[in-house]
């Protein structure tokens, strides 16, 4: 999962605007004016991901890229003025997971470090009936029956919803994207899209509430998705 962010841009003003927008989201941001020092700083204190320019001086974000790649997998976004096919195949082909081109909107770079951020983080385990029953506090889900009880009461739910359920239940105190909550909410549904998810948690939670009126264990955590509290 990605935490921390190093920003390789002579650009000052840039850099400026990217860390703040990118600190808001909840990412820890460090900074670096040229490649030599972005090497130095990923070499003394590693990154989870790296946005990098590819026209600086002393070293362009190219050599820089290379260089990376002997060494390390991290993810890496190229940004650069030049727009032209060659251009995004060039560093593609040395190493780069993406490339942006300037001007680029912040909320464009955002959604692009959250694409990759789900293709690394493990996809939820599927449900199986045989499974073993899953407790989180006064919620137990018995796959194998098909039953879900909170606070000893029965709640009778779909598939999808139960599906959905145990998979918040198995990861509680994480936040889950609608993304990764899609695979595990298709079943008896015949459409399943990221604001069927949305769908699905408002049940869910009326469902258990017309039991415990006090129920409030799913969260939402604004522009991620959702977490079982721990």
């Amino acid at each position: 999962m990605i935490a921390r962010i190093l920003l390789i841009d002579d650009d000052v003003t840039l850099t400026g605007i990217l860390a703040e927008a990118l600190g808001d989201e909840g990412w820890s941001v460090q900074a670096a004016r040229n490649g030599v020092e972005g090497l130095r700083r990923f070499e003394r204190e590693g990154a989870d991901l790296i946005v990098l320019d590819i026209l600086m001086p002393e070293m362009d974000g190219l050599e820089v890229c290379r260089r990376l790649r002997k060494k390390s997998a991290v993810p890496i976004i190229l940004l650069s003025s030049r727009g032209e096919e060659v251009d995004r195949v060039t560093g593609l082909e040395t190493g780069a997971d993406d490339y942006l081109t300037k001007p680029f909107s912040t909320r464009e770079l955002v959604a692009r470090i959250r694409a990759i951020d789900r293709r690394l983080a493990p996809a939820p385990a599927p449900v199986a009936m045989g499974d073993a029953p899953v407790t989180a506090g006064a919620l137990v889900l018995d796959p194998a029956r098909f039953a879900v009880h909170w606070r000893e009461q029965p709640v009778t739910l779909t598939r999808s919803e139960f599906q959905l359920l145990v998979v918040l239940a198995r990861h509680r105190g994480m936040v889950l994207s609608r993304e990764r909550l899609l695979e595990a909410a298709r079943g008896d549904d015949t459409t399943v899209t990221d604001r069927t998810v949305d769908t699905f948690i408002k049940r869910l939670r009326k469902k258990i509430r017309d039991v415990d009126a006090a129920f409030d264990e799913i969260e939402t955590v604004i522009g991620v998705g959702y977490r079982y509290r721990e």
